[in-house]
């Protein structure tokens, strides 16, 4: 799944188009869409809650969705494994969590590689994080501690505490990582 979709707004693709494009390796290269695919495809849609969106046009989705939508385009193809760079890039905190939760879901079946930045926010949804800066670390996900994070970035970090159910609190004055 790629970081960002390209999408020129005026392309009229629905949301179907584009979970069906994952089927266009399983088919030949002039075939038209069978059965088959239209069933995976919706299938694909299920599993990430958009079914009711199929007709809806791409280009009018959030990004929240359009990152299902194209997870889903990936699912589309029954793959074993499924290889994602940065996918909540440009997502706000309950629209990543939200695809955390389902990728967490999808890893009950099917392997997944996640490139991420945000290695504190995503230890809580994996097992393992390979960290690789200059070296390459495997770690348990619960090993990930503050000291860590910050010999890996070369300097202390400042976590920033996301909680929006206490009123107005300064959250740039999380605790120092150490």
């Amino acid at each position: 799944m790629p970081q960002h979709a390209q999408l020129d707004p005026k392309f009229p693709v629905t949301v179907n188009d584009v979970v069906l494009m994952g089927r266009l390796g399983c088919r030949g290269p002039v075939s038209r869409y069978n059965g088959e695919d239209h069933d995976r495809a919706s299938v694909a849609l299920q599993q990430v809650n958009l079914a009711a969106l199929a007709r809806r046009p791409f280009a009018a989705l959030s990004g929240g969705q359009r990152q299902r939508v194209l997870i889903a385009r990936a699912l589309a193809c029954d793959p074993e494994l499924l290889l994602l760079d940065e996918p909540t890039s440009n997502l706000d905190v309950a629209a990543q969590s939200d695809l955390y939760e389902l990728l967490h879901k999808l890893n009950e079946r099917m392997t997944l590689v996640i490139v991420s930045h945000d290695v504190g926010f995503v230890s809580k949804f994996v097992e393992t994080i390979v960290c690789v800066n200059r070296n390459v670390d495997v770690h348990a996900a619960r090993e990930i501690a503050g000291d860590y994070i910050s010999e890996m970035y070369g300097r202390d970090m400042r976590l920033i505490v996301h909680d929006h159910t206490h009123g107005a609190r300064n959250s740039a004055q999380g605790p120092n990582v150490k």
